[in-house]
């Protein structure tokens, strides 16, 4: 992380002299010096290079156009504008709130330039790590050593085997100086959400739309034990959709509770087309209820949204129509919702609270975005017992947690935020966009049998297409309007 790019202005004696210097000064301050011929080679760069820490540039020569546009990809990079003293400062209050910093022209200041650059190139790293990352970070770096788990010691039970100098050489220092245990008071705690810890789930939660966010380090299997745990108590009926995740029906089988089955349709391929509208209406439920032996009203309802085939529910509706007091949508494939337009309304996460309602959203961090395997967040939107979660998030969770694990879940949510963030998720749909229409293109032209992507005919842009009635494409007899979208 420590690529300056230099956009100077070529061939002006005063100007470039004083470049010189501060080049070799910032070459011994440990920086690479890379200098685009242009501003759209510039933007490219920062576009597609993200170990780029900082910007200098002339302001005369490009202002702040420039920094605008640097600002649309990432608005905490380091702008580093060079004036003289014929400048014009034409800057409001608002361009202020920029990353930007102004020199003067001169020699002999470069030292100061470059110790500048590097002071505020570290408060841009640090500003853009999150909480618990930063914490770990720190602590591997004072090289402190701990009498306690684990039984490697920061990886040195490795290299007094040789079958262990094979392994530290391959996983590397970091990895194993940072698998450190709970028992390291200034990391906090999971279990009980304090320190780094607690500011890493407000930090998550902030990210994800919620009011209160939680690692796990198990995978979703065991986030959505957690959540059923604590919301369907002994004796208890809940609405469970039937192509719910295994881990659901391993909760059945561990706590004592009445099922109440919601079921989807299935096209001809196989396909599932989510839970129909119908299902979820008060009549439904009465009578499923009655037909039930041991039933009672429902006190909690489990939807997988997506569906294994892309498939998402209008989230809102479903809040707003299912008549129990607590719902968890099981994302586990979805994490990515929050974060571009066409899934508004779309997600556990989306819109307000609904009074009298709770609801959980569980998202397998390590499936589509970038943590470690076994990464899993349950975000949650409305009131609930903050204690009692607690204990069936303890029953279920290990009292010696991965924090490497934890980091990458914590970065994972760090990646998505501010612009950065919603290039990375718009190049994405783009990508899958392009992909969908290429294989479309490839089927049209072939002569024989080729593969075929179940969408919609035409899909000119991005966007959830809705599993309309009427609609042949995706194959379902009773869909419903305004219910079901494909991602």
């Amino acid at each position: 992380m420590n690529i300056i790019a230099i956009m100077g202005q070529q061939g002006v004696f005063y100007k470039d002299e004083p470049l010189k210097e501060l080049h070799l000064a910032l070459e011994q301050q440990g920086f690479q010096l890379i200098y685009p011929t242009s501003s759209n080679d510039l933007l490219k760069l920062i576009e597609h290079n993200p170990r780029i820490c900082g910007v200098i540039f002339d302001w005369d020569q490009h202002g702040l156009d420039l920094c605008s546009d640097i600002n649309q990809l990432n608005e905490y990079l380091p702008l580093y504008a060079f004036i003289n003293t014929h400048s014009t400062m034409d800057v409001s209050a608002h361009d202020m709130r920029m990353a930007l910093w102004f020199f003067e022209y001169a020699l002999g200041v470069a030292d100061s330039i470059s110790t500048r650059i590097r002071q505020y190139t570290n408060e841009y790293l640090d500003q853009i790590t999150p909480p618990f990352t930063r914490s770990l970070f720190t602590y591997v770096k004072e090289g402190k050593y701990t009498f306690c788990t684990p039984g490697h010691m920061a990886g040195t039970a490795y290299q007094k085997s040789p079958v262990g100098c094979l392994f530290y050489d391959f996983f590397g220092g970091n990895t194993l100086k940072a698998d450190v245990s709970i028992s390291v008071t200034e990391l906090g705690s999971l279990l009980d959400h304090t320190g780094p810890h607690l500011e890493a789930e407000e930090y998550i939660a902030r990210t994800f739309g919620a009011e209160q966010s939680y690692m796990v380090t198990n995978g979703t299997s065991t986030s959505n034990k957690i959540v059923g745990m604590y919301a369907a108590p002994d004796g208890s009926t809940l609405l469970i959709d039937r192509n719910c995740h295994k881990s659901l029906a391993h909760l059945l089988m561990m706590s004592d509770v009445v099922p109440i089955w919601l079921k989807p349709g299935r096209n001809a391929l196989g396909i599932l087309g989510g839970i129909p509208r119908r299902e979820f209406s008060h009549e439904s439920i009465t009578e499923k209820v009655a037909a039930t032996h041991g039933a009672s009203w429902p006190v909690h309802a489990v939807i997988t949204n997506s569906t294994y085939d892309g498939l998402l529910y209008n989230t809102n509706w479903i809040k707003e129509t299912l008549d129990v007091p607590s719902i968890h949508f099981d994302s586990a494939w979805v994490p990515y919702t929050n974060f571009h337009p066409i899934y508004e309304g779309k997600s556990g996460m989306s819109g307000d609270r609904v009074p009298g309602k709770v609801f959980f959203e569980t998202q397998s961090t390590h499936k589509m975005l970038a943590a470690f395997s076994q990464a899993s967040l349950i975000h949650v939107k409305g009131e609930y017992d903050e204690e009692t979660f607690n204990e069936a998030y303890m029953m279920h969770t290990t009292t010696s947690p991965s924090y490497p694990l934890v980091a990458s879940i914590e970065t994972a949510a760090a990646m998505l935020r501010g612009n950065p963030g919603r290039r990375l998720i718009n190049r994405s749909v783009e990508r899958a966009l392009h992909f969908r229409k290429e294989v479309q293109r490839l089927k049209d032209e072939a002569e024989g049998w080729f593969f075929d992507i179940w969408q919609p005919e035409d899909i000119e842009e991005a966007d959830c297409w809705p599993v309309a009635p009427g609609e042949a494409w995706h194959g379902f007899r009773e869909a419903d309007d305004d219910h079901m979208f494909l991602d």
